[in-house]
């Protein structure tokens, strides 16, 4: 079997604290997405959501970046849109199971504001006005057995994911950084056939806000089509269910019909697109937002 490697990023992923006069905020610079991402910001006056998109902005056009985006609690919506950014998705019960979190937008080219999926709507269309649920407690097949995982796992899990993407948003090759992901926050399923790791996925979850992105799903192409995102998903959502999580959310490709199938038949609402939001699998793609929000 031919093993896919992931192409080496350009540069770097870089942290960033930028502060000006109305507001400071965290970003994550990443050259290989052509990105900046928001992680933290705070406002300190009504000017602040301009200003800091005025400091993103020219930061972005001086490395060749093209998109800038966030998430915000509703509050800020006002101020986001007025300063130049489009809403493209919501996660419902975001922060605390309460309040959604608005996920916002700032395109520099026409080109990175056009769709990557053309067909992208019409498998939503399909998936949301047809909902199948139930998949996940098939039984999984023969000789296969779940684990999370430990950092004794993170070279298999390196291997994993470069057999699966050809490019990744982020090192998932490098088991330093899974380890690094495990440090912080981040909890691995894991599902093997014989010794062999064939299908892995994550959740990263955000302790503070009760919430986890359902994440890093890769089953080996010999294991495809026999439901092990499902059971890996239901692994994952039970744990989060004990530890008190509220809110669970995706970012699926859009070109992915299997893994959209899989977060709609779990129970999972669809909440928007982010259009060309990542390098993943060789190119950019959109990606479909799905949210589920645990009721106790």
């Amino acid at each position: 079997m031919a093993v896919k490697k992931i192409l080496a990023m350009p540069v770097r992923d870089s942290w960033e604290v930028i502060t000006g006069g109305g507001f400071n905020c965290r970003v994550l610079i990443s050259p290989f997405n052509k990105r900046i991402t928001v992680y933290k910001f705070n406002l300190t006056r009504g000017c602040g959501a301009a200003q800091m998109l005025q400091a993103l902005t020219e930061k972005a056009g001086a490395q060749n970046l093209d998109k800038l985006w966030l998430k915000s609690a509703p509050k800020w919506e006002k101020n986001f849109l007025q300063a130049g950014m489009q809403l493209e998705a919501s996660i419902p019960g975001y922060y605390l199971g309460k309040e959604p979190a608005l996920v916002f937008a700032k395109f520099l080219r026409a080109e990175r504001q056009t769709p990557a999926n053309s067909r992208g709507a019409g498998l939503i269309e399909k998936l949301t006005s047809c909902p199948v649920t139930g998949t996940g407690k098939k039984l999984p097949p023969a000789r296969i057995t779940f684990k999370w995982a430990q950092q004794k796992h993170c070279a298999d899990l390196a291997r994993l994911f470069s057999r699966v993407f050809s490019t990744y948003p982020f090192p998932v090759s490098d088991p330093d950084y899974i380890k690094h992901t495990m440090d912080n926050d981040t909890c691995y399923i894991t599902a093997w056939h014989n010794g062999e790791l064939v299908a892995a996925s994550s959740a990263e979850t955000n302790k503070p806000q009760k919430n986890a992105e359902m994440t890093d799903f890769a089953t080996l192409p010999a294991w495809r089509g026999r439901g092990l995102a499902n059971h890996l998903l239901s692994r994952m959502e039970s744990r989060l269910l004990d530890e008190g999580y509220k809110c669970l959310y995706t970012l699926a490709r859009s070109s992915s019909i299997g893994m959209n199938k899989v977060f709609a038949a779990s129970g999972y609402s669809f909440n928007g697109v982010l259009i060309n939001n990542c390098n993943i699998s060789g190119d950019f793609e959109d990606m479909n937002v799905w949210s589920k929000m645990f009721a106790r």
